[in-house]
């Protein structure tokens, strides 16, 4: 057996054999999916900013875009004001860095980042924690797509998505 960042390989295995060892905060947010009401707390902040943190990685290294869903003033039937986006975000003149975040869904701003996903106030990251298997399923179809589902990075995100998906189902919303 070998061991590697991404799991642990059989001798003489390839890397679709690959096994990955899901990390304690994707089952933490795993967990919070299922749990009603969702606890806003600091142990959902901290698995959320090492989600934002492995999101910059791992999109750093697939470079695959996607629009996710719509986070924005629920009970206003606006959710759709802000989306979830994975892409190379311009914070500043200065500042350019692939990864998720909370963006401005207006035509014309096309989707400015607004907030890392832990950073949003306590309606939007209830909405946030919800729509995460919605966000990671269309970020895999996407990853797919690219032709890169097959790299380490690639099956990360598949994993992530399995993960979220088990626990909140297609959508991630509680009926």
């Amino acid at each position: 057996m070998h061991r590697h960042r991404f799991g642990t390989v059989a001798e003489g295995g390839n890397w679709p054999a690959v096994r990955i060892e899901m990390k304690p905060y994707i089952e933490a947010l795993a967990a919070r999916l299922i749990q009603d009401p969702l606890v806003l707390d600091t142990e959902l902040d901290e698995a959320l900013a090492e989600l934002d943190c492995e999101m910059q990685r791992l999109s750093a290294e697939l470079e695959v875009e996607h629009v996710g869903p719509g986070v924005g003033m629920r009970d206003m039937g606006a959710e759709q004001v802000y989306r979830l986006v994975v892409r190379r975000h311009r914070w500043d003149v200065f500042n350019e860095v692939w990864g998720l975040k909370v963006c401005d869904a207006s035509s014309n701003c096309d989707f400015r980042p607004m907030w890392p996903i832990q950073g949003t106030g306590r309606l939007r990251k209830r909405q946030v924690v919800q729509v995460l298997p919605e966000l990671f399923l269309g970020y895999a179809e996407a990853v797919a797509r690219a032709g890169k589902d097959q790299t380490p990075a690639g099956r990360e995100v598949q994993a992530i998505t399995e993960a979220l998906t088990a626990a909140g189902g297609k959508s991630g919303t509680r009926s």
